[in-house]
């Protein structure tokens, strides 16, 4: 996703990040510290992310989400895609621009 936010670039595509980890026994604050340590590492530090209070189950109820992986979520709120690859991702996004055209 990284190179897709780089080449895309922020006005096309935004990555928000959800953290379940709450979900797992883990209290907020130490929740923020671990996703904070992982997205440094990862070098996307500057992305948005989400700490979902109830884990996976918030995922679940907001997004009908049913598994961990890439989804996309459209402007309009609109799930396009879960389980998606980097080609999904590039292919449901041009779909999406064409929608607006």
């Amino acid at each position: 996703m990284k190179g897709i936010q780089q080449e895309m670039g922020k006005d096309k595509l935004q990555v928000l990040l959800l953290s379940v980890d709450c979900g797992y026994g883990l209290n907020q604050a130490s929740a923020i510290a671990g996703d904070l340590k992982a997205m440094k590492r990862q070098g996307v530090e500057d992305w948005p992310n989400v700490i979902l209070k109830d884990g996976f189950k918030d995922a679940q109820r907001m997004f009908n989400l049913d598994g961990y992986g890439l989804s996309l979520i459209g402007p309009d709120g609109v799930v396009r895609g879960i389980h998606l690859f980097k080609d999904d991702v590039k292919t449901l996004l041009k779909d999406i621009e064409n929608t607006k055209s």
